[in-house]
């Protein structure tokens, strides 16, 4: 019999999306290192082994989990929707404060959790670069342009606002903080792209 209250194996098939619910409940109730593959297995009423069709090992598993947090966070910007803007400055800023306004609100609402799943993201390299890659990405192409190195520029100049390190930093002044930088990076933008 199952332990995981909607998940039934016998009228649910199991996916990603059920081991990753899983595995975030317990993540919540014990950190990243308190939980085991066969904590998540158990939990769904599954052998350990039965995990492996869907992730290759507990890394696969932490950096899918760690990075689908991210995407619901970040959710306004993945993808970020365009519509009604006439100008590429006014979507880069709005783009930049909607990722900048949803990993502050994250830290606010839920600072352990925030700091369990940032901690482990910036402790791998290759998560930290999946990640940047999938901002550059979506920033792409809200802008409409080819050019990755000045929209990873763009991203980098606001990393305090971004960037986990600084959340100590992250208050009521941050807009106003993120205006002054947008400020000075704004008047040559339009002709940036």
């Amino acid at each position: 019999m199952c332990n995981f209250g909607w998940y039934n194996d016998a009228m649910t098939k199991l996916t990603r999306d059920i081991i990753l619910d899983a595995a975030a409940e317990l993540v919540e109730q014990n950190g990243v290192d308190g939980v085991t593959l066969a904590d998540v297995g158990k939990k769904i009423g599954i052998s350990h082994a039965a995990l492996y069709k869907y992730f290759k090992n507990k890394r696969d598993l932490w950096t899918s989990l760690s990075l689908r947090w991210l995407n619901a966070i970040l959710g306004d910007i993945f993808p970020f929707d365009t519509t009604g803007y006439t100008s590429k400055a006014a979507i880069a800023h709005d783009w930049l404060w909607d990722l900048a306004k949803g990993k502050m609100d994250a830290y606010q609402d839920d600072p352990t959790m925030f700091r369990l799943y940032t901690e482990y993201i910036d402790a791998n390299e290759d998560v930290l670069a999946i990640h940047f890659g999938d901002l550059a990405a979506s920033l792409k192409t809200a802008l409409g342009t080819d050019d990755m190195v000045r929209v990873q520029a763009l991203i980098s100049a606001f990393v305090q606002f971004t960037t986990p390190v600084f959340a100590k930093t992250w208050g009521p002044h941050s807009q106003d903080d993120f205006e002054a930088i947008w400020a000075l990076i704004a008047p040559g933008l339009e002709e940036s792209f």
